[in-house]
């Protein structure tokens, strides 16, 4: 087990943690040891083993604070058991650009018809939203997603394999096509690219259908974090990369190591949120490859029973990692087989057709 290293843990503090523990015997969680800085204060668990101190691994706590299951960010503590929102977003030209996307702590990006992609922007907190959108129809795969996170899905329209997937499974969702409450029209916008939503209509949307807002069972654990930042560290450099759907929707990333965040563009341009008037940027990228297929008239599949391979990007570097469905949650792994444990931050999530590995581009 890797042992992490807290900047705001004082070597005194260190130094007794590993005592405790030392004296305790193998394999128990020890008394917990404090350590007040001027805004925090940090706690932390240590769990160690007789043979080796390095097994020892910190697990902080901050009062009145959890951490985010979806960013590894630490959220206040009210939010620990809400459900996340998960939204489709249109991803044409014609829609850009678009607004409140770079709020969302994980953004997957699938192929639908005609070689175009559509997002799923998937929020813990959805309440600090002015706009977001513009929203567009469910495709069953999306919902599928959604369903592994136990999120509640808004969308305005479905195909005929969406429909029957989220009527066949009572997925809880926000279909703007009949819900009046929960979207509105942008009439500066031409439709169908015009469809938004906020937090207060989102809200009164998802209690007029009586969903819960809060996990039921067991929260999903579909993502691993690091507790503080790790590096790669094998020299596989990317500070520029490269996800060509096809030569008209190319998009790419830039490597920004000041920030040490990687800055998206598509269209040949940067990607603007117009709410912020910034260009959307990612801690963690992720490359995942899955075998599409066409069900007919262009809709595509999804097979997540196959699993299969993929890169994880942070910090200037890449990885090859896999994926696989663990108790119906796609989760991702590292080389020794062990769940992937991303940097703390957002993640955008290029979900890519395993047959043209060669248009993912590091350089």
């Amino acid at each position: 087990m890797k042992k992490n290293k807290f900047k705001k843990l004082s070597v005194f503090a260190l130094t007794t943690a590993l005592s405790v523990s030392c004296l305790a015997g193998c394999g128990k969680k020890e008394e917990t040891t404090e350590t007040t800085t001027e805004q925090t204060v940090v706690t932390t668990e240590a769990t160690a083993t007789m043979s080796d101190s390095s097994d020892i691994e910190f697990v902080p706590t901050k009062e009145g604070y959890v951490i985010n299951e979806l960013s590894g960010e630490w959220i206040d503590e009210s939010l620990e058991n809400q459900r996340p929102l998960c939204i489709m977003i249109n991803n044409i030209v014609d829609a850009m650009p678009q607004s409140g996307i770079s709020q969302a702590d994980i953004t997957y990006e699938m192929l639908v018809e005609g070689g175009i992609t559509r997002y799923m922007c998937v929020f813990k907190d959805y309440s600090n939203l002015t706009k977001l959108g513009p929203v567009r129809s469910a495709r069953h795969y999306y919902v599928q997603t959604a369903n592994m996170l136990d999120g509640i899905y808004a969308h305005v329209g479905w195909s005929v394999y969406a429909e029957s997937w989220i009527k066949n499974t009572g997925t809880n969702n926000l279909n703007g096509l009949y819900d009046s409450t929960t979207f509105y029209r942008d009439e500066s916008r031409v439709a169908p690219h015009n469809c938004y939503t906020n937090s207060e209509k989102l809200k009164e949307g998802i209690a007029a259908a009586g969903y819960s807002t809060e996990y039921t069972g067991e929260k999903p654990k579909a993502f691993a974090f690091n507790y503080e930042e790790t590096a790669i560290g094998n020299g596989q450099t990317a500070n520029k990369v490269t996800t060509a759907y096809n030569s008209s929707t190319t998009r790419w990333y830039e490597y920004n190591a000041d920030e040490k965040l990687y800055y998206r563009f598509q269209y040949g341009d940067k990607q603007i949120d117009d709410q912020t008037n910034e260009q959307l940027r990612y801690k963690n990228l992720i490359v995942e490859f899955v075998q599409y297929s066409d069900l007919g008239g262009g809709l595509q599949d999804i097979n997540w029973e196959k699993s299969g391979t993929g890169y994880y990007i942070t910090d200037g570097e890449y990885e090859a990692i896999t994926w696989r469905k663990d108790n119906g949650i796609v989760k991702f792994y590292t080389a020794d087989g062990k769940q992937l444990k991303m940097n703390p931050g957002k993640t955008f999530i290029t979900v890519f057709d395993e047959n043209q590995q060669d248009q993912i581009i590091f350089e």
